[in-house]
């Protein structure tokens, strides 16, 4: 057991470093989506260029909702990948993984999926007029808030167990 904790906080010490990373990324391309979206209105380059990038239509409701989209896209991946960053780090300094603070975490990123995914769903209808690609926008978010939910329940139990052994010491 020992053994399998010291591995998981040395993995956590070396993950949490990609993770800030990735945050620095989301955030930049949250931004740059909203700049270009902005910039794509004024200049036909950087609209086409835009519209190639987002794969959306010519017209100005279809770069709209591509970009609003894909700006709540990275929000949310911006999101989740903060909150795996601060799970890692409650790990490594943690003596146990099954803390109050990463149950919170992972129901954070639960709650993210499950608002984004109507807005997600409607900004690709609209985006791209594809219903099928839509709904599998909606069933994946779903999916994802729903397996985050779960690992919620996990590190819920988990903490009130090591609580028990805890105390039992």
């Amino acid at each position: 057991m020992r053994g399998d904790l010291h591995t998981l906080k040395r993995v956590c010490s070396y993950a949490s470093v990609v993770m800030m990373a990735a945050e620095a990324v989301f955030a930049v391309l949250a931004v740059a989506m909203i700049g270009l979206g902005i910039s794509s209105f004024y200049s036909d380059d950087v609209r086409d260029m835009f519209t190639t990038l987002i794969r959306s239509g010519d017209s100005d409701l279809s770069v709209i909702s591509g970009a609003i989209e894909m700006t709540v896209l990275f929000v949310a991946m911006f999101i989740t990948v903060k909150v795996i960053h601060d799970i890692m780090s409650s790990i490594m300094k943690e003596h146990s993984p099954f803390m109050e603070g990463n149950e919170k975490g992972f129901k954070t990123v639960s709650i993210t999926y499950l608002i984004v995914a109507v807005p997600l769903t409607a900004f690709e209808y609209l985006n791209r007029e594809d219903a099928i690609l839509a709904l599998c926008i909606l069933l994946v978010c779903i999916l994802i808030s729903v397996v985050m939910y779960c690992l919620t329940i996990i590190f819920r139990y988990g903490n009130i167990l090591q609580d028990e052994s805890d105390r039992t010491l």
